[in-house]
């Protein structure tokens, strides 16, 4: 009730922790493989706004900064993304949704100085910025009120459709499948949490939503700031909260 009430007063509450990147096949498993460090800040109005640092350590070593600004609903309004990719600058840019236009200025060493517009529509709205917080986001775009089931979010933005993120920044536009399987207790080094689990990924062109191609499986927080608390590319790679505070 308190926090509710210091929000409702036109305050602010702040969520900050690291995630782990591990390896999670069956010959390295628990190898750290990076990590990432995040703050979320969720406003008055329901603004959250999430600063992320991404860091994977195996090559071709990647550092990404991302700065978003998304509505109540999670939909993306703003966002800067500067990304490193073997030590050097790859690039920079930012995105914003504003009239029923995305735009993204960048500047990449591989293409200069670009400016992108793509059209969307009213409705769900996802960004996949490459960071792990973002990726909790984009599921909150399930409709929750149908209960576990199968949704298509037909309007994806992303800086890069590299897996690593390692390219770009510019402005590419998928769907994204959803799936919500429902509730689960789930504990990592952070401690346990209630979560919501789905299964995600992106869906290009016309292919039809089939549930055996969502291999990337996340589970958030049910507080509504959607904050990532475990997920993974099964037998592969796994990303794991191992610090969390709320203030």
């Amino acid at each position: 009730m308190a926090r509710r009430k210091l929000i409702a007063q036109g305050k602010h509450r702040t969520i900050s922790g690291r995630i782990a990147y591990v390896s999670d096949a069956d010959h390295d498993r628990g190898r750290r493989r990076g990590e990432e460090t995040f703050t979320v800040t969720i406003h008055g109005d329901g603004t959250h706004l999430q600063r992320a640092n991404c860091v994977i350590e195996e090559e071709p070593h990647i550092v990404r900064d991302v700065m978003q600004r998304s509505d109540a609903a999670l939909n993306p309004i703003a966002c800067f993304v500067s990304i490193r990719t073997g030590g050097l600058a790859t690039g920079s840019g930012w995105f914003r949704w504003a009239d029923g236009t995305a735009t993204c200025d960048a500047e990449t060493r591989a293409e200069g100085r670009l400016s992108h517009r793509a059209p969307y529509r009213d409705g769900p709205r996802a960004f996949c910025n490459h960071s792990i917080v973002g990726d909790a986001w984009m599921a909150a775009h399930y409709p929750m009120a149908r209960g576990p089931g199968l949704f298509l979010c037909e309007q994806m933005f992303t800086p890069s459709r590299n897996k690593q993120g390692a390219t770009g920044p510019s402005l590419a536009m998928l769907k994204l499948g959803l799936q919500y399987l429902g509730r689960e207790r789930v504990s990592v080094p952070a401690g346990t949490f209630d979560t919501y689990a789905f299964r995600l990924n992106s869906v290009p062109g016309l292919a039809a939503l089939r549930t055996e191609n969502l291999h990337y499986e996340i589970w958030t927080t049910t507080d509504g700031s959607f904050i990532a608390v475990q997920s993974m590319y099964r037998g592969r790679r796994r990303y794991e909260l191992v610090e969390y505070t709320e203030s």
